[in-house]
């Protein structure tokens, strides 16, 4: 029964964030938390099914790609990805951590949804979104997409971009978080154990449901206007926003 849910979540998950470009990741995320045991393999895990759903969405809108915007990304998501791994070694090593469970740190998530608000409702919006402010995000990025499983809605507020269509944003983002998420799989592997191949019989069938929910997204976006799109797109990131803070306070 857990199997199933996570396959129907895995579907619908993926056809929300094929059409606003957002919110299935971190969706699914919360879904497999209640439904697996170990903290670290919901990250682990989560992160192969949406290596997936995130490639699927890049070829699907891979003549939508802004290529300036992914190559500054990558510029700061693999000093990103180091740091992480050498913040876990020095935690397993110093404190003895038995489980890699332990190594969550959950006060980023509030953090997140604090500057998700701020960036769209405080900043100053006249000020555009300068092209190297994606290399330092991109930084962040690869600490949030190991501790937290989820860098969507932390690099998402950089996309609401007037210049930037649907099909852009969906695409350059997709690539972005495709990158986060097959860079952390060694991360996971060599420090955590993860063997991948142990569960395929689980994951593969979540592959399958994301890879479909992307294809079929895609041809619901067609049919929606710009503006329903920005307007949509900034709905679900100050839901998420909200949802990330919440999470504090309970």
């Amino acid at each position: 029964m857990e199997s199933f849910i996570l396959i129907i979540a895995a579907f619908f998950t993926s056809v929300l964030s094929a059409i606003i470009g957002m919110g299935g990741g971190i969706t699914l995320l919360g879904i497999m938390a209640i439904l697996m045991p170990s903290g670290y393999l919901v990250v682990a895990y989560h992160g192969v099914i949406q290596l997936v759903s995130n490639i699927t969405r890049t070829v699907v809108y891979r003549d939508h790609v802004n290529q300036l915007i992914l190559k500054r990304f990558l510029i700061g998501l693999l000093p990103g990805l180091v740091l992480s791994a050498l913040i876990i070694f020095a935690i397993t090593y110093v404190y003895r951590v038995g489980s890699a469970s332990d190594l969550k740190i959950d006060f980023l998530k509030p953090i997140i949804g604090t500057y998700i608000l701020w960036f769209l409702f405080l900043r100053r919006k006249k000020k555009a979104v300068q092209i190297k402010a994606f290399s330092w995000m991109g930084v962040l990025a690869g600490i949030a997409t190991v501790f937290i499983g989820a860098m969507g809605p932390l690099i998402a507020p950089l996309f609401i971009n007037d210049k930037l269509k649907k099909e852009s944003v969906i695409a350059t983002k997709a690539a972005c978080q495709a990158s986060g998420h097959l860079g952390k799989m060694p991360i996971f592997f060599f420090l955590f154990g993860v063997d991948y191949l142990s569960d395929w019989k689980l994951i593969l069938p979540l592959v399958i449901a994301v890879y479909a929910g992307t294809n079929i997204g895609k041809q619901m976006l067609g049919k929606l206007p710009e503006h329903v799109f920005q307007t949509l797109f900034k709905i679900a990131l100050t839901l998420i926003a909200l949802r990330l803070i919440m999470i504090s306070l309970w």
